[in-house]
């Protein structure tokens, strides 16, 4: 089963003290869970709500122009790309339970390709991530433009982001920014939870007095019925999980049939020896 954790699901999970959900750690360590998390999404939340609306308030883009030398000519060399080197990390507690989600076998899904948006440092290395040949990650990345461009148009995802004067260099409501942010990061998980072609979207967000939200009824209702997103809380994986293994072990431990057959044999035999005992 192919799992797509929100942070409020896999940060809960990997809480180092909490021995609540270790099930679902072990599911996720003997391969019964594939478990993904989106580094967009990641990147974007890892960034403090008390800075948010100056860290967002442009697009962080690393531009630079080199001197190259092409067949004997001076050529001009231009780059752009996300200025990754600003981006101030995950905060600490955070980054540990991203260590234990990363050993415990999760990956990482990549976000959409935003040239202002910097990746955490620690979501650099290639290991982290899921492996794609360039087929794939063709057909994927199209796939996740796609989607988001309908989360888009509903109104919610990074459309709420825009709305909220992200990106746009001007004065704006700080409050409602912080909100836009977190709800661009649920759009760019959804859209690479449907992209990568997982099972489960696990979350406790049911945004219930955010406004308009991708995780909103309306918008669950969507996704289930044009997309096939199946919505689980983590508690409700936790009994999955629990129920699977279940299964596997009675799976491996039948009842023996000798057994039944002698309880059946003898509880014959002592109804007929009750029946034949005389009245007192």
């Amino acid at each position: 089963m192919r799992v797509s954790f929100d942070s409020n699901a896999w940060e809960r999970i990997f809480l180092s003290e909490d021995q609540d959900y270790s099930a679902v750690r072990v599911a996720l360590m003997d391969r019964i869970l594939f478990g993904f998390i989106c580094d967009a999404s990641l990147g974007i939340e890892a960034v403090t709500k008390k800075t948010r609306s100056r860290y967002f308030a442009r697009p962080l883009m690393d531009v630079q122009f080199k001197p190259v030398i092409r067949d004997e000519k001076p050529y001009w060399q231009f780059s752009i790309g996300p200025e990754d080197s600003v981006h101030p990390g995950l905060p600490k507690t955070q980054a540990t339970k991203l260590h234990a989600a990363l050993a415990a076998g999760i990956k990482l899904m990549r976000g959409q390709n935003w040239l202002g948006l910097p990746r955490a440092r620690e979501v650099s290395s290639p290991d982290n991530y899921v492996f794609e040949d360039a087929a794939v990650a063709a057909k994927r990345e199209q796939t996740q433009l796609d989607v988001a461009e309908k989360i888009n148009a509903r109104g919610v995802g990074r459309r709420a982001f825009e709305m909220a004067g992200g990106w746009k260099e001007a004065t704006v409501d700080e409050k409602a920014l912080i909100k836009a942010c977190a709800e661009w990061a649920d759009g760019e998980l959804v859209a690479a939870h449907i992209a990568y072609g997982n099972d489960i979207l696990c979350t406790n967000d049911r945004a219930r007095g955010a406004g308009s939200s991708i995780f909103d009824a309306a918008n669950r209702s969507w996704l289930a019925s044009d997309f096939g997103v199946n919505f689980m809380t983590v508690d409700a994986l936790l009994s999955a999980v629990s129920a699977r293994r279940a299964d596997e072990g009675n799976a491996r431990n039948p009842p023996d049939a000798s057994m039944q057959h002698n309880t059946i044999t003898r509880s014959k035999e002592l109804r007929r020896h009750n029946a034949e005992l005389p009245d007192r």
